[in-house]
């Protein structure tokens, strides 16, 4: 995966989010979880967004707590304040579920590519989702 693709796909770099994955248990491909995310833009104050992963494409077994985390590409000099809310999916014609970019925002404008990043379990889950859905959370940047 190369920054250029995505830098096309999306617009400049914007910056990285990262999110864990609440309690659950991950036996199928199509289970729900909860996401607790922060966007931090490369220019701006940090954002929270709070979200739901729809869709893995991988068996993730036990993923309570598991950490993902993307590069952020969008057509912002400056990311607004929840210009990641919205949708995200894995284009069609990637043929590997979850293997590529994530899609998704307003208007499709937003594109996430997993960052290579190691975990407890030694790989970034980020790149088993195939579906998540983000809203900016009331709490901003803030930490709780």
């Amino acid at each position: 995966m190369h920054e250029p693709a995505a830098a096309q796909a999306g617009g400049p770099p914007t910056g990285r989010l990262s999110c864990t994955v609440g309690a659950g248990f991950a036996a199928i491909a199509k289970a729900q979880k909860p996401l607790d995310c922060r966007f931090r833009p490369r220019r701006g104050p940090a954002q929270h967004y709070i979200g739901i992963v729809r869709q893995y494409g991988i068996d993730l077994g036990s993923i309570r707590g598991t950490r993902m985390a993307w590069h952020v590409y969008g057509p912002y000099a400056r990311a607004p304040l929840g210009a990641l809310n919205g949708t995200y999916a894995a284009p069609a014609q990637t043929g590997t579920p979850g293997g590529s970019t994530l899609v998704g925002g307003e208007d499709n404008k937003v594109t996430l590519q997993p960052r290579v990043a190691q975990t407890v379990r030694g790989f970034n889950a980020a790149v088993g989702v195939t579906q998540f859905e983000l809203t900016l959370s009331g709490s901003g940047g803030r930490r709780r």
